[in-house]
């Protein structure tokens, strides 16, 4: 809970979820009874977002994670949302290369997706600069404020990696 300020920072702030499903928090109750659910829930699953801290001036930055993981094919899903003042520095490409080696070497991953809006470009670039292909575009895939968006929908095999 000593991260709440940062967590309401993040998920109060309407740039980050701009290309997203999840509503911005209106409020600091808000915020924390969503971090004491994910609080709660890591217990008994740590996969999720997890918060991101600037190596070199310990400063809160986002959150990112392997947000799913089927053991069934090995398959998980990543994602990443930085605060505003950390786009366009290389933060996203270095976090999303960590977790695909993370679910490479560590979790014996075979496959892993992310997706992006359509609309987003910088996310699109990042994963392309990840090495994950884009396999597709979902159609009509979401639906924010009663208007459909596309999704981009990108993945990368344990074989490309290790090439």
């Amino acid at each position: 809970m000593s991260d709440l300020e940062n967590y309401h920072q993040l998920m109060s702030n309407p740039s980050v979820w701009q290309y997203s499903t999840t509503p911005t928090h209106e409020n600091l109750e808000q915020s924390k009874q969503k971090l004491e659910q994910l609080i709660t829930g890591y217990e008994n699953n740590p996969l999720g977002f997890h918060a991101l801290i600037d190596k070199t001036s310990n400063t809160f930055i986002g959150e990112a994670g392997v947000l799913s993981f089927n053991k069934n094919v090995n398959r998980c899903v990543i994602g990443y949302n930085l605060l505003p003042d950390f786009w366009n520095k290389g933060y996203a490409t270095e976090i999303s290369k960590a977790l695909i080696a993370y679910a490479f070497d560590k979790l014996n991953a075979q496959r892993v997706e992310a997706l992006a809006m359509k609309a987003n470009a910088a996310s699109c670039r990042v994963l392309e600069k990840s090495d994950m292909t884009l396999e597709g575009t979902l159609r009509n895939f979401t639906k924010i404020d009663g208007v459909y968006y596309d999704v981009c929908y990108y993945g990368i095999i344990e074989s490309d990696y290790k090439a």
